[in-house]
């Protein structure tokens, strides 16, 4: 591993159970000595990227925050998105939540609120069961072969208790399903109580999706709705953001 991506990888260390460090945690982490830790830990707090504590600990510093704000008003499926989906809770009466697939993460980007007592275990930014859920089983559904292929050599226990299959050719047969529809409706996968209909994102003409626009449901309120008309209206604004986003620049 390079010098810059040893520093860069500090950052990696950073996380919702450990939120600070110090220049021995660090050290050991990356192999090097405690020396060589303080230095890439001063480089990252020259750069904002890290914020020093008294005591000696290093947590995220504001330049962090300002990435995130830049990253917010320069992606184009929350430019394209976020009039469409506040269009989208207020016909129908439900939250509206955007998830986005980096590499191997699966993070919410924004979500729009109908129901203010509605408390979501996840929001912006905390990574989330790729398996798990109507978002991600929307997103995957659009994956090629090789993709599944990779995937399902990565995770096979995770995708056999997502219910998507205990082997690659279940795996993407239940995939195809989900492709035909053009959605997903989950119960109560991701969080007891709680279920989503969600259909995939595009910004290219790839026929890969990057992302996936769901609709959160209390399930003490999907009988009571017509879900083949939730469902159509969440597959019609995803189409919406798609054709949008994939109008403007990268």
């Amino acid at each position: 591993m390079s010098s810059i991506a040893k520093l860069l990888s500090i950052l990696e260390l950073l996380s919702e159970v450990r939120p600070v460090l110090s220049a021995e945690d660090a050290a050991a982490e990356l192999d090097c000595s405690v020396p060589t830790a303080y230095r890439y830990l001063r480089e990252l707090v020259e750069s904002g990227m890290l914020q020093r504590f008294v005591g000696g600990e290093y947590g995220l510093g504001p330049r962090i925050i300002t990435l995130d704000y830049h990253l917010r008003v320069s992606d184009p499926l929350l430019k394209a998105g976020q009039p469409i989906m506040r269009e989208l809770v207020e016909h129908s009466g439900f939250d509206a939540v955007m998830s986005r697939w980096y590499g191997n993460d699966l993070v919410d980007t924004h979500r729009e609120t109908h129901d203010l007592t509605l408390d979501l275990r996840y929001g912006r930014g905390r990574p989330r069961p790729l398996f798990l859920g109507a978002a991600p089983k929307a997103i995957l559904s659009t994956f090629p072969k090789a993709k599944l292929a990779t995937l399902f050599e990565q995770y096979p226990a995770d995708i056999c208790a997502s219910g998507l299959g205990d082997s690659l050719e279940t795996f993407r047969s239940s995939l195809l399903k989900i492709r035909r529809a053009g959605f997903y409706l989950s119960k109560g996968e991701l969080e007891a109580g709680v279920s989503a209909i969600a259909s995939p994102l595009f910004v290219d003409a790839s026929g890969e999706a990057v992302a996936a626009l769901a609709l959160v449901v209390p399930d003490h309120r999907l009988e009571f709705v017509n879900q083949e008309r939730i469902a159509g209206a969440v597959k019609e604004a995803a189409a919406r953001i798609s054709a949008r986003a994939s109008q403007l620049e990268l």
